[in-house]
């Protein structure tokens, strides 16, 4: 009669149990690996079409854009030029500017070095306080908040700056 010793037989259902528990989480590890693969996948999809679909939205605006423009240019084109066509054209042009969020830099009041460049001085005097601007030599503009091209202006100074 063979008599199994007991520490054994603990001992191999102990061993027999971690290996099924091992196997188990090795196939849990094995399809959580799968899925996270599965949606990196999807999520580069969506990115790429978010990626298409901005260019293509970017591409309709410039063609729009440019259309526009290119009206007012026919207009300077096919007609005599006159100062009157000339102010209307630029008006044209600039209305359709603001339609996509560019607008002239407000010069009034005060030099704001984050909107203007400084290209001349005057002194102070009268109604000019320091630092006030005194005249716009090329306007600046804004696309929505971002600064596109500073207003260049002559600011008043005290005799002493």
């Amino acid at each position: 009669m063979t008599t199994e010793d007991p520490i054994v037989a603990v001992n191999s259902d102990a061993l027999s149990a971690l290996q099924a528990e091992v196997s188990q989480l090795a196939d849990l590890f094995k399809r959580r690996l799968l899925d996270d693969r599965s949606k990196n996948a999807l999520i580069e999809t969506v990115q790429e079409q978010v990626r298409v679909s901005n260019d293509l939205l970017r591409h309709r605006d410039l063609e729009s854009l440019l259309s526009e423009s290119l009206l007012a240019i026919d207009r300077l084109q096919g007609e005599p030029s006159t100062p009157e066509l000339v102010a209307s054209v630029v008006d044209e042009l600039l209305e359709v500017f603001r339609r996509r969020r560019l607008v002239e830099i407000d010069d009034e009041g005060f030099f704001d070095p984050r909107l203007h460049e400084v290209v001349d001085t005057v002194t102070a005097a009268g109604d000019l306080e320091p630092h006030a601007i005194a005249a716009v030599q090329r306007k600046g503009y804004l696309l929505g908040d971002r600064l596109l091209r500073p207003s260049r202006v002559v600011i008043a100074v005290s005799r002493d700056e």
